[in-house]
């Protein structure tokens, strides 16, 4: 996903439609934006707004699952803003202390996701949820701001999208990028967790689908990989993490939302237009490496 060019959103609302809406947490963004609204959604709000992803399942396990963990998360200083109305999208982050990554990022805003409709993409909706992070950020006090990104892969942020807004990629691993943009620049550096792959090792050798209630969407996910595991006659278990406690004594991935492992070894992070044949073929990779260090 790409920002195109605009003006920096305002930062307060000025006219009486959003001082009417206050009560609600939507405030509507001026300028080059005329036309969209955005959304806070807060502990106050969250059931009549609702969250972004998954909105037309909400009946759904997944969805009331996330909504379940926002509601907690928020005196945590979760944020979540939505766009509505010419463009949609959504921005979802915390800070560092308490974010839901394997990382260690002290100080730091951390972004979770951030994402705008493929129809709204190139107009600057993406770019506007950016700087209201960073906004949020810089009032909070924060070293920077930092996301776990990639290039490409489904459920990740985009890398490049990040590169184009002035931030950097601070550490790569497998595929995964910790990318930041720093306000005080003699602030350490955050990083991914250390223990990563101790982690991975842990988990044994059978298939192993590690997941969290963060993304709404990875509940019904991780069944269908341990299904198509299954067809494949390939021993597998699924594993939530449902504390953040948790998630950072078990999670093998910076990423930590949803981690397909395999013999100790982290395969995908990809639920979306997996198969059976696909998953057999990196089961099949790891299998072959193994066997070719022997």
């Amino acid at each position: 996903m790409r920002g195109g060019k605009s003006r920096p959103w305002r930062g307060n609302c000025n006219c009486d439609v959003a001082h009417l809406q206050a009560r609600r947490g939507l405030c509507i963004p001026m300028g080059t934006m005329q036309g969209i609204e955005m959304v806070d959604v807060n502990a106050s709000n969250v059931d009549e707004v609702g969250l972004f992803c998954a909105m037309s399942k909400p009946d759904s396990i997944g969805y009331q699952e996330k909504l379940a963990w926002a509601k907690e998360r928020f005196s945590e200083g979760l944020r979540i803003k939505l766009l509505r109305g010419e463009s949609s999208g959504f921005i979802e982050y915390m800070p560092g202390k308490m974010a839901w990554r394997g990382i260690e990022a002290p100080g730091y805003m951390v972004i979770h996701c951030l994402w705008v409709v493929d129809s709204a993409k190139g107009k600057g909706s993406g770019k506007g949820l950016l700087e209201a992070c960073l906004r949020d950020a810089r009032a909070a006090g924060t070293h920077g701001v930092v996301a776990v990104t990639a290039h490409d892969q489904v459920g990740l942020v985009d890398t490049d999208f990040f590169l184009h807004n002035g931030f950097h990629i601070v550490q790569s691993v497998q595929g995964i990028d910790m990318v930041a943009l720093k306000f005080d620049l003699a602030a350490a550096d955050p990083h991914f967790a250390h223990d990563l792959r101790k982690k991975g090792k842990a988990l044994g050798p059978e298939l192993t689908v590690v997941s969290s209630p963060q993304c709404p969407y990875t509940y019904e996910g991780a069944q269908e990989i341990v299904e198509l595991a299954h067809q494949n006659k390939i021993p597998a278990r699924s594993l939530r993490v449902n504390t953040l406690a948790q998630l950072r004594h078990t999670s093998p991935s910076p990423y930590a939302s949803f981690d397909i492992v395999y013999d100790g070894k982290v395969i995908s992070h990809m639920f979306h237009c997996m198969t059976a044949q696909r998953l057999g073929r990196l089961v099949d990779e790891v299998s072959e490496r193994e066997h070719c260090c022997v």
